[in-house]
């Protein structure tokens, strides 16, 4: 069962591909003409501490000079010479409506350590520069107000869903990551305060992660329902998703009908039913095309 830093990390990979690379880049940007010098890009570097700079003509990104062609201008003693003969013309750019994710993913190909930030695809207007540590502190941000939310939903869930006694019942909607875990959290934190026992407990969580984590993923939205028992936990889910069209293979470890972002978020790997079942005493399912999915799980006491 994922915990809350998990949880935290899985939101991470979600931002990645919802963050636009103009909120994360830097807009004032130091550049410098084809016409200046390597000497003249080598002192500013110095007095500024960078270590690469754009150089553009009209507006334009026609090239880039680091300070590895600084320490070769000095090698081969062109130091005083225009850039425009020597600098880097063959220049990898990004959009700024671009998502950070691919940003990351031109980082480790080239293993830049900034990228020029272009107004459109199709055009070589500059408006910004962007390194990798600029994402970092964006995403820190980011986490701190994403942190805070998620414990004022988890508060609030917990007060409108924990009951007193031998039920607890949970609204599950679709898509709803922020609260990824929500319920076998309460589910859990419930038991323990019976006295069950921990490898009981755990068998428990396991069976409400995968569970709630199909409904969020696969449907159309749905409720988990624990029922403690005196010699029994039941656990019933049931959803309003579109079924499941093989059982067999939704059975078997590995095969998931997840995309491919569900996938880079770190979840739907195919194990949830097969966990499920392994961690049940009691297991079945029931899943039609028009009627949606019914899970019954069992761990006895």
């Amino acid at each position: 069962m994922a915990n809350f830093n998990e949880r935290q990390i899985r939101f991470v990979h979600e931002l990645m591909y919802q963050l636009k690379i103009k909120d994360a880049m830097t807009s004032s940007v130091i550049t410098f003409p084809p016409t200046a010098s390597f000497r003249e890009i080598q002192l500013c570097m110095k007095k500024k501490r960078f270590s690469g700079t754009p150089i553009v003509e009209n507006d334009e990104l026609v090239g880039i000079v680091s300070i590895d062609d600084i320490i070769t201008a000095f090698d081969e003693e062109y130091i005083d010479e225009p850039v425009h003969s020597h600098m880097t013309r063959n220049v990898h750019a990004i959009p700024q409506n671009y998502s950070v994710i691919a940003a990351s993913n031109m980082f480790n190909k080239y293993q830049y350590g900034r990228l020029p930030v272009v107004e459109t695809p199709n055009s070589k207007k500059l408006v910004g520069i962007l390194t990798f540590g600029d994402i970092l502190s964006y995403l820190l941000l980011q986490m701190n107000t994403i942190a805070e939310r998620i414990e004022e939903q988890e508060q609030s869930f917990h007060k409108k869903t924990e009951t007193a006694g031998d039920r607890l019942y949970f609204e599950l909607a679709p898509d709803n990551f922020d609260m990824a875990g929500a319920a076998s959290t309460s589910t859990k934190k419930h038991l323990q305060k019976m006295g069950i026992p921990p490898p009981i407990i755990r068998r428990v969580a396991v069976i409400c992660y995968e569970a709630e984590m199909n409904v969020i993923i696969h449907s159309l939205g749905g409720y988990l329902e624990v029922v403690i028992q005196e010699d029994r936990i039941r656990i019933h889910v049931e959803d309003d998703g579109p079924g499941i069209p093989d059982l067999e293979k939704a059975l078997s470890p590995g095969y998931t009908t997840a995309n491919e972002k569900i996938r880079a978020l770190g979840f739907g790997a195919g194990m949830g039913l097969a966990n499920i079942k392994k961690s049940a005493d009691d297991f079945s399912i029931d899943s039609t095309m028009d009627k949606g999915t019914k899970i019954e799980a069992v761990v006895n006491l």
